[in-house]
């Protein structure tokens, strides 16, 4: 089954939707108990979500609309694909914060069921959480190399950065492993802490 999250501030038709996708593979998991964006963020880590669905106007809910939740979280998890659903596409082309073919008019996930538009909406979520897939095993790939790097001492500070950055979304979606803290720690971290707590004993001596 594919895993995709939907946030919107009509839930009205959301039973609908869930069993309509459900009847095409798709699962469909509805935000709740989210106030900021950062909230949304960590609700689709906890649910391993892999595609997101974003009604556009949230405002009825949130402080924020679609186009601003898919800016923040392209920033924060760029290997996430989301996509924009509107009745309003000019309004949020407009706005020039997200790109213009993350767009989707919603009377397609409101067509018939055998219709090729509702079809058409379908093999563009399934085919976002493959690429979401793909890109994670990417990702897997760079973590074994910088590990590798970790471990022998010979990893700079940027990687090292990239490394914890990576582990984290990895670990959200158990594709590898918990590791000690201490490999979580950035090397200037560790120096910085080494100095404070020598000059703590000097200034208690």
């Amino acid at each position: 089954m594919y895993k995709i999250g939907f946030i919107d501030d009509d839930t009205t038709l959301i039973n609908d939707y869930m069993i309509r996708l459900k009847r095409k593979d798709i699962n469909l998991f509805f935000v709740d108990g989210c106030i900021t964006k950062n909230d949304v963020l960590k609700w689709i880590l906890k649910n391993e979500i892999k595609c997101m669905l974003v009604d556009y106007k949230l405002t009825s809910m949130y402080d924020f609309n679609g186009t601003e939740l898919v800016a923040f979280l392209n920033s924060e998890l760029p290997d996430l694909p989301c996509i924009i659903l509107t009745n309003y596409c000019d309004q949020g082309i407009s706005e020039n914060l997200v790109i213009q073919n993350l767009f989707i008019e919603r009377e397609k996930l409101d067509a018939d069921y055998s219709s090729p538009e509702f079809e058409e909406i379908i093999t563009c979520l399934k085919q976002a959480v493959d690429v979401f897939d793909n890109r994670l095993k990417l990702n897997v790939n760079e973590y074994e190399v910088l590990k590798k790097k970790k471990d022998n001492g010979t990893i700079s500070l940027d990687e090292e950065e990239r490394f914890i950055d990576i582990f984290k979304i990895l670990r959200a979606y158990n594709e590898v492993d918990d590791i000690p803290a201490e490999l979580l720690t950035t090397n200037a971290t560790k120096k910085m802490s080494d100095i404070l707590e020598s000059l703590d004993k000097l200034l208690n001596q």
